[in-house]
């Protein structure tokens, strides 16, 4: 229901209920039902404004191309972005990089709109990865980017980061969180750039 027409309903209703039995409300009572159509009133431009806030953002979002845009790793302090549009290639390019002592795999999946961050590190080992192509993942029916790694053979699905065949297989790939940015912002931090 709309707060204006529920403001006024219980305006009403707080009107009627004072003249109940032929008295008249109270001034505590109308004070109080005042405070009411007061605060509903501010909840209302609350939500107006909110509404005004998210379609500008709309707005903003359908301006963007996605491959302007940067995801920006940070660990222990050192930090690297990274282009979607680098990225976004056929076939897609993927990112086998190293930020301080921690070796990354930046990869962007043009099917599913996806960017992750994983430590490459397995087992006490590094591994190096390849794009293998795109397949569904196991037990769904989202289309991801697969990849390869040189060093035990074994295919990861992307957005979750888990190898799905191989003898890593069901093996979970460590999350780096990744935020996005735009190209203004990046410079701005002065971060280095990743270079296919």
């Amino acid at each position: 229901m709309n707060l204006k027409i529920l403001a006024g309903v219980l305006l009403v209703v707080g009107l009627i209920a004072g003249f109940v039995g032929g008295k008249v409300s109270t001034t505590g009572q109308v004070n109080e039902l005042t405070g009411r159509v007061t605060d509903l009133s501010a909840q209302v431009k609350s939500a107006d404004s909110l509404k005004n806030q998210l379609a500008e953002t709309k707005a903003q979002l359908e301006q963007l191309n996605v491959n302007d845009l940067y995801g920006l790793v940070k660990i222990d302090g050192k930090a690297k972005a990274y282009k979607i549009g680098d990225m976004n290639k056929m076939p897609p390019t993927i990112a086998n990089d190293k930020i301080g002592d921690t070796p990354v795999i930046v990869s962007w999946c043009p099917l599913c709109g996806t960017l992750t961050a994983y430590d490459r590190r397995v087992d006490g080992k590094t591994l190096t990865f390849k794009v293998e192509g795109a397949r569904k993942i196991p037990g769904t029916d989202i289309e991801n980017l697969h990849f390869r790694d040189l060093e035990t053979n074994s295919v990861w699905a992307q957005g979750p980061g888990i190898a799905v065949e191989g003898t890593k297989k069901g093996t979970e790939l460590k999350s780096i969180a990744i935020q996005l940015f735009n190209k203004d912002r990046i410079d701005k931090m002065g971060v280095d750039v990743w270079k296919p």
